[in-house]
């Protein structure tokens, strides 16, 4: 959308091309309606102060060795960090790395070769855990100072994009399987929210927040970046364009219910992944 835009705008002006021009406006126009939303994002009020803060952070595996994940992650000061695509080799070397373990002496590691690895690392006791290999998510209970916290991490299985031409160029998109999960995960956020616990939803769900199966995902939880974020929130880009300091999608998500409420929130995407 953006990129037809910019190549027509420039024909329209020096062509003189009053109907391009105008067809331009109109498509301006729509796009606007249909993802200003997404572009533009203005700073809520959130919650005065903070007494909880929390990572996500899609690791994407394969980009970096396990030895540089580590060492990227002694610099983090959140009370909980919720990892996406671990594999076992990196889980070994968080569990090996003396600095790691002695700031976040409470962790659940369910590694895994390729994408569906998922961790939890707190500062704060997990006095319950539970992981399914139907949909790639951990569930679990962390004690924290102001009482015990329900923490689902999980990382639904992407859409497909589909090319039949020589040319590479995209025939379809195809997102059944990733809504079979999200619906699977929704059966058990909805449980939670029955039971009006103190609620955290965090990791990569696949879905753009543009996408309908975003509300799906997100009836009934805060998202943290429209409650108190700025700018488009975009935490994911192609693998080609990992050299780009930020991102052009938002599939990361931060989700609270309960008496958890947004306090702030900011995107890194300076490192590669």
């Amino acid at each position: 959308f953006i990129a037809v835009l910019v190549a027509l705008t420039p024909v329209a002006i020096l062509g003189r091309a009053r109907f391009l021009a105008l067809a331009l406006v109109v498509t301006l126009a729509t796009g606007g309606l249909l993802f200003g939303s997404e572009w533009i994002s203005l700073p809520g009020s959130g919650a005065r102060y903070h007494d909880i803060s929390v990572m996500n952070w899609n690791v994407q595996h394969g980009v970096r060795t396990p030895a540089d994940q580590a060492l990227q992650l002694e610099g983090v000061t959140a009370d909980l960090v919720a990892l996406v695509e671990l594999e076992p080799d990196a889980d070994s070397a968080i569990e090996q790395d003396a600095v790691l373990t002695s700031h976040y002496p409470y962790r659940v590691m369910a590694a895994a070769e390729g994408a569906g690895g998922l961790a939890l690392l707190s500062r704060y006791p997990i006095s319950s855990a539970n992981s399914t290999g139907e949909v790639a998510w951990l569930d679990l209970i962390v004690a924290t100072p102001r009482g015990d916290v329900h923490v689902i991490v999980a990382h639904p299985t992407h859409a497909t994009i589909v090319k039949r031409t020589r040319l590479g160029v995209p025939d379809s998109y195809r997102t059944v399987n990733r809504d079979e999960a999200i619906a699977v995960l929704r059966t058990r956020i909805d449980a939670e929210l029955a039971t009006k616990d103190r609620l955290l939803v965090l990791g990569d769900f696949n879905t753009a927040s543009s996408e309908a199966e975003y509300s799906v995902l997100t009836v009934g939880l805060r998202d943290t970046h429209v409650e108190v974020g700025e700018g488009p929130g975009w935490t994911w880009r192609p693998s080609r364009l990992t050299f780009l300091p930020f991102g052009l999608l938002r599939i990361d998500y931060q989700l609270t219910a309960g008496a958890i409420l947004p306090a702030s929130t900011s995107i890194d995407c300076s490192l590669p992944g």
